[in-house]
């Protein structure tokens, strides 16, 4: 019976490590699902992007990144794609670049350089500007160049309707710096500028109530992805903790009990023995 003594306080000790090591679990568990953050060469994103290792609940839907084998990050706007070179998540603001736009001009894929209003605005600093192309001839008040195998092209950023000269037309995004009124277009100015890519604000959703929600451990992600997308907050499950603490101390309490009753037992039951010896 005096072995019994030993082997109940091994069971509290048990029991008192494990509400010890509790409430760090549980805080892991709590702030890691949203937590993990997407990385790709050297664009690390967390809040409101997702893609990688990050779940897709757990930033906008249309804010998906993609790390593709060369560690370039790419993200889909409407239905074109888009290398990311920079991201400040301090001002939610991203440098986008068209990867058929990073060569030679006259050899690049014309498509529309088009930025959903709802989730993005084009930074102040930059502007958009018209390309005409598969021209006979062009007005003599635009900026001009003759590309190989195309023909005249011109750039425009006040002509807003294709010259009846020219059968198509593109909009592509440039510094406010980069000047369109000079006779002859500078192909090599504009091919520097479009490497270097232009900064949008993402403006789809504010994110102050997902930041108070990761500062106070919770879970914040985006809900309602087919329509107007918002922020849920999951509260931590570190809010289950006092429960479990108040329950181990119960356990902890009832095995203190435990061992001093088998311990008045053992004594008395020396007390006994000596006597009737």
């Amino acid at each position: 019976m005096y072995q019994l003594l030993p082997s109940s306080c091994l069971v509290i000790f048990l029991i008192f490590y494990s509400f010890h090591i509790l409430p760090c679990d549980s805080s892991n568990q709590g702030t890691g699902w949203c937590e993990t953050l997407f990385q790709c060469g050297n664009i690390t994103a967390g809040f409101p992007f997702s893609g990688g290792n990050r779940h897709k609940d757990c930033g906008h839907p249309l804010l998906q990144l993609h790390c593709n084998k060369n560690n370039i990050t790419t993200l889909s706007i409407s239905n074109q794609k888009y290398s990311v070179l920079h991201i400040d998540q301090t001002s939610n603001t991203l440098t986008l670049t068209k990867p058929d736009l990073i060569g030679s001009f006259c050899s690049s894929v014309f498509t529309n350089t088009t930025l959903p209003p709802e989730t993005f605005e084009l930074s102040p600093t930059y502007k958009s500007v018209n390309v005409f192309y598969q021209c006979s001839s062009l007005p003599p008040d635009l900026s001009s160049y003759t590309c190989p195998k195309i023909g005249p092209i011109s750039v425009s950023e006040t002509t807003v309707k294709t010259p009846e000269s020219c059968r198509s037309s593109f909009t592509v995004k440039v510094p406010t710096s980069f000047v369109t009124t000079e006779k002859e277009l500078n192909v090599t100015n504009l091919e520097s500028v479009l490497r270097k890519g232009f900064e949008v604000k993402v403006v789809a959703i504010n994110d102050n109530v997902c930041q108070e929600c990761l500062s106070s451990h919770g879970r914040c992600h985006v809900f309602n992805e087919y329509l107007t997308p918002g922020v849920k907050c999951h509260p931590p499950k570190e809010s289950f903790v006092p429960w479990i603490i108040g329950a181990v101390s119960i356990l902890i309490l009832i095995g203190v009990f435990v061992c001093l009753g088998i311990r008045n037992k053992v004594l008395v039951g020396r007390v006994f023995n000596t006597r009737n010896s």
